[in-house]
């Protein structure tokens, strides 16, 4: 009987060892999920930031002329220099204009937006 009751005993530990590592994997589970769930998003803000400033280049390219006017008549301290417009070197543009005006990469990019 006492053998029993120690068998059925360590049964109990056996079984409750089970069900905290099943617990601990379930947390890490959901841990892992949220780290997932956050990097998505994370990743899908840097898509639309990627997409956004692309659509800034193609737009610009399009009127650039009377951006720069626009831009030059709104910033009198802005130079030719400054607006020089060349293909695939969108970033060296708004660093130029950003480094002007003294101003965030992100106000730049909304200038450009308004024209």
């Amino acid at each position: 009987m006492k053998t029993t009751l120690t068998l059925f005993a360590l049964a109990l530990v056996l079984s409750a060892c089970d069900q905290k590592e099943r617990a601990v994997i379930r947390q890490e589970s959901r841990d892992a999920a949220e780290q997932i769930k956050e990097s998505a998003i994370e990743l899908k803000d840097q898509v639309a930031a990627a997409v956004h400033s692309e659509g800034n280049k193609l737009r610009i390219k399009g009127t650039w002329n009377e951006a720069k006017g626009k831009l030059k008549q709104k910033y009198a301290e802005l130079t030719d220099d400054d607006l020089l417009y060349v293909e695939g070197k969108e970033d060296e543009l708004y660093g130029r204009v950003q480094k002007r005006l003294g101003k965030e990469r992100v106000e730049v990019e909304k200038i450009f937006e308004e024209l």
